[in-house]
């Protein structure tokens, strides 16, 4: 983990532990940043972190950097989360870096029985600060606002898996850009429904390559079925949501699942 992931993220109690990913939005037309504890969602609802304080602040934004801060702003975001980690305790969930309005936002869950010395404590910490800040704390034992600000939705998840995936080619060598093979696994409650999406799947160039039976799911009686098509097309992250896009829709037209993909190493020669 590199100096800056570090200070963004750090460490925070919590029963789960936390597993923090990031992912780009667009707000305004402009990218804006998430950091979010992929894990907090299994804590929920929660009847011990009920409580969302949310801190919102003006940063200097820059967009030319992945980050779309410097290393300075994010070093003063992550020495403010230290500070409320300290002094409210909870669990820390995550950030945004919203480029379009330089602003950013902390979302932290306390339990209830603090809130009113937190928001004691988060008016002394920023009373007198040069820069504006908007705090906010609501009982959500539900983390609707963790699931507004932070949680993303299935293309936002395949794009972050994507991205590791991408990663772990660049360090073989392979940086995605030329054409592979890529399979995509969809599961369907039955073998009608699996083939009805492989021929539409078709129309946009889809080659069928395998329909696996696989053991009923907890609870079900009845197997599922995986139907595997592949598609040659470069490892680019932008294309892969595309096709995410076009095939999360077209399985949830047939009833099915848009489980995962995968690939090989492709080594330049």
């Amino acid at each position: 983990m590199g100096i800056l992931k570090s200070l963004i993220y750090g460490e925070a109690p919590g029963e789960v532990e936390q597993n923090f990913s990031d992912y780009t939005e667009t707000f305004g037309k402009k990218p804006a940043l998430i950091t979010c504890d992929m894990n907090f969602i299994n804590l929920l609802p929660s009847p011990i972190y009920n409580c969302c304080v949310k801190v919102q602040m003006d940063v200097f934004a820059d967009p030319e950097k992945p980050t779309l801060i410097s290393e300075s702003e994010a070093s003063h975001l992550a020495n403010i989360r230290s500070i409320l980690s300290e002094h409210i305790g909870g669990r820390f969930v995550g950030q945004g870096i919203i480029g379009a309005t330089s602003t950013a936002f902390l979302l932290f869950y306390i339990p209830e029985r603090q809130s009113r010395i937190c928001k004691k404590m988060l008016t002394e910490t920023f009373t007198g600060s040069f820069r504006h800040v908007e705090t906010d704390i609501v009982y959500d034992p539900e983390g609707l606002q963790y699931k507004k600000y932070l949680y993303p939705n299935a293309l936002q998840k395949k794009k972050i898996s994507n991205m590791k995936m991408l990663r772990s080619l660049k360090g073989y060598g392979d940086d995605g850009t030329q054409p592979r093979p890529v399979k995509f696994n969809l599961v369907f409650q039955n073998k009608k429904m699996a083939l009805s999406c492989y021929s539409e799947s078709m129309e946009k160039g889809f080659v069928y390559r395998d329909l696996v039976e696989e053991e009923p799911p907890e609870g079900a009686v009845l197997p599922r079925h995986r139907l595997v098509i592949e598609k040659t097309i470069p490892f680019d992250i932008n294309l892969l949501m595309l096709v995410d896009d076009y095939l999360l829709k077209l399985a949830e037209k047939y009833s099915g699942e848009y489980r995962s993909l995968e690939t090989d190493v492709i080594e330049i020669k």
